[in-house]
């Protein structure tokens, strides 16, 4: 079993034996008012209970090793705190529970005579000690899915005295005093012969009464402090809206410094803009459309006015200038230029950076093309709707020094609404090229999902990814390329005398054919860059081309491993010594977002607001360990940064430096990367599965001395996410 396999084995085991504990200390309750002799199947099925708990309990902690192998973040709290919280009651009812159902099966309950003897300080054990294992199961089960991998002290004291506030009921309700010692003597009678009223009932009556009161009081104990804990959850998961981003004041450290008397607000960090550079001036403007794809089907789509956007590039050097207008997006938008390090000002982030642009606004974007690659921008106001409605388009960045490829295809593969995009079209595409002529054809996922591409009809090379070219890659065949959410790979090769298809196992009905031109060198093509009469000719040529790819493809063809393709570089630095580290744990647990109960997807425990923020100085070095506890995918994507892989599951690339903006970990994955904090800001580092993201699954990278003025929720309704 992988990592993943094993932590699902453990969950089925917790909830398993959480059953099967309270089912038997159900059981158990039950006898102790059940004065009848016992039936034998009764009996044995509270026995098969209590044995199903200790296997189970047993079971779990016999997986810890083989997840410690894995990372100690997958056995972290599993082995400091709920090891012990369930191991010592399923000893103890083990040992208590077995011996007095094996009598209750044979003898029928006690009698009432033995009560105040040995028999019935065995009931009481036994029943309190199964009682005891239950509470505690499901404390456990509240440390997996509440609680999280770094528990706060106050919520183990919480969890702690929930199960002692259980036992302690319990044993006020079902054992009152006067069924473990003697029955007091009755009192004499009156020297007149008449009967004394009361008695000894009325004794044990006010015993019962006062041991009733104390349950209960225990019990609206337990839920004040469970309410209060709730209570304190929500008003975090609200401290951001409406609150400005604070500077970081060095404490990344582990030595707090002066706090920054006059910290750098966002919007001066502009970048160096050289006067006299060629400027490339475009023009987005986001509106509501509706619109018709070649397939025949319609939806309602938010676009910058096609979909994907309009295509943007630029030379090395050239300065960007995008102005942004929103028409009558009535969440607003931003434009985030993902993969890009920006300077701060330009990130695009709502709440971060600027505010929302809402109808009738506008933004002008200016940077300089300092980055060759491919890259695409996208809002990054409410983006996980945004994005997936069509507010996204491709953005490429030429190197003048070296030669371009004879054609240039952008692909941008995309899901809008349960229809599978390649480029602009749902079917398929034809482009030209000549046979012997040089093609790169740049792929982008713009979802939310992962995509895995298959190119039929040639062998090629992966010449870059996520715009840092591979060192000298070799070709390829008869492999997928694997995309997470928002990574991008460019694929040469040299076109054959044949059509070469490209199809993606998340747009079934798409095709993107590369056809065989009987001219010279095909100049460079976008989406769908050739005239009418081209396409008409090409269609004819491509006709043979399948509809759909063969049944089953995606799911028998192997992907390509990344970290083992391309040859290394010689000389390539090692890391520093003084790198400070992070770990960063991508879990799942209850919790509130914006007031909203949910199973959020969690960092180190907790949902954005508030997990803590990685602060850092300008020149500061990052090892950062990315640990994926969940049962999907992950794909990481710091702002402003790129980060150097230095390790997935132990294992160190032995191919071309892997330098990525968006990491895809996998479920039980552990990816060691290297940051440089080389670029100061205040930076998003979040899910690039939007929805993710917008469930919490996003924190900050915070520069010591920069702080923001704009704020989460308020006037603007910013939502990044």
């Amino acid at each position: 079993m992988n990592i993943s396999q094993l932590l699902a084995v453990d969950l089925v085991l917790a909830v398993l034996a959480a059953g099967a504990w309270i089912a038997a200390a159900w059981m158990a309750i039950s006898s102790t008012a059940d004065k009848r002799p016992a039936k034998p199947r009764v009996v044995e099925l509270a026995l098969l209970l209590l044995g199903l708990g200790v296997v189970a309990t047993a079971a779990r902690y016999a997986l810890l090793p083989a997840l410690a192998a894995g990372s100690w973040w997958f056995a972290s709290e599993r082995t400091t705190i709920s090891l012990p919280l369930t191991a010592i009651p399923a000893a103890w009812a083990a040992m208590a529970g077995v011996p007095y159902l094996l009598r209750r099966r044979n003898t029928g309950p006690p009698r009432s005579r033995e009560l105040p003897g040995r028999i019935g300080r065995t009931q009481e054990w036994a029943v309190l000690a199964i009682v005891s294992a239950a509470a505690s199961a499901i404390a456990s089960l509240a440390l997996a899915f509440v609680l999280g991998p770094f528990p706060a002290p106050w919520t183990l004291a919480v969890l702690l005295f929930l199960v002692a506030g259980t036992v302690m009921i319990a044993r006020l309700a079902l054992f009152p005093p006067f069924q473990r010692s003697p029955a007091p003597p009755a009192p004499p009678a009156p020297a007149d012969g008449s009967v004394s009223p009361g008695g000894g009932r009325m004794v044990r009556r006010r015993m019962v009464g006062r041991r009733t009161t104390a349950a209960a009081a225990v019990a609206g104990l337990m839920a004040c402090t469970a309410l209060g804990s709730g209570v304190f959850a929500w008003l975090g998961s609200r401290s951001a809206d409406g609150a400005v981003i604070t500077a970081a004041v060095g404490h990344h450290r582990g030595v707090p410094t002066a706090p920054v008397v006059a910290p750098i607000p966002v919007t001066s960090l502009l970048g160096d803009l050289p006067d006299n550079a060629v400027v490339r001036h475009y023009e987005l403007t986001a509106r509501t459309e509706h619109i018709t794809l070649p397939s025949g089907e319609s939806t309602d789509a938010w676009t910058f006015g096609s979909l994907p956007g309009p295509g943007i590039e630029a030379q090395l050097g050239e300065v960007m200038e995008v102005v942004l207008r929103n028409q009558d997006v009535s969440a607003g938008v931003t434009l985030h230029w993902h993969g890009y390090d920006v300077p701060n000002a330009m990130d695009g982030v709502a709440g971060a950076t600027q505010d929302a642009v809402m109808p009738g606004q506008s933004m002008t974007y200016r940077f300089l093309a300092a980055q060759a690659g491919t890259y695409w921008y996208h809002t990054h106001q409410d983006s996980a709707e945004g994005v997936r409605k069509g507010l996204y388009g491709t953005f490429v960045v030429h190197n003048p020094t070296l030669p371009r490829a004879d054609t240039d295809i952008v692909v941008a593969g995309h899901d809008l609404g349960g229809l599978g995009l390649l480029g602009s079209s749902d079917r398929s595409s034809i482009h030209e090229a000549a046979p012997g002529s040089s093609v790169r054809v740049r792929l982008i996922n713009t979802d939310s999902l992962p995509q895995r591409y298959l190119v039929d009809g040639t062998a090629f090379k992966v010449a870059a990814v996520d715009g840092t070219e591979v060192n000298q890659p070799q070709e390829v065949t008869g492999k997928l390329l694997r995309l997470g959410a928002g990574g991008r790979m460019d694929v040469t090769f040299t076109m054959p005398e044949s059509e070469v298809t490209l199809r993606s196992d998340s747009a079934a009905s798409a095709v993107v054919v590369v056809a065989p031109s009987g001219s010279g060198p095909a100049s460079s093509a976008g989406e769908g860059a050739h005239t009418a009469g081209k396409a008409d000719d090409l269609s004819e040529n491509a006709a043979d081309v399948p509809e759909k790819a063969q049944p089953g493809v995606f799911a028998r063809t192997p992907v390509l491993d990344l970290l083992h393709y391309g040859e290394p570089v010689a000389g390539t630095p090692a890391p520093a010594e003084n790198v400070r580290e992070e770990v960063l744990v991508l879990d799942r647990q209850f919790r509130f977002v914006d007031g909203v109960p949910r199973y959020a997807f969690t960092v180190n425990g907790a949902a954005y607001p508030l997990v803590p923020s990685i602060e850092v100085a300008e020149g500061d070095t990052i090892k950062m360990t990315i640990v994926n506890r969940t049962a999907e995918p992950h794909p990481m994507h710091p702002h402003g940064h790129h980060v150097q892989v230095l390790s997935r599951n132990g294992v160190a690339p032995s191919g071309s430096p892997l330098i990525l903006d968006t990491v895809d970990v996998l479920p039980g994955d552990v990816w060691e990367l290297l940051l440089h904090a080389d670029n100061p800001g205040i930076w998003m580092d979040h899910c690039h599965n939007l929805d993710h993201a917008a469930e919490g699954m996003m924190m900050m990278l915070k520069y010591e001395g920069v702080s923001s003025d704009f704020v989460h929720g308020g006037h603007a309704h910013n939502r990044p996410e």
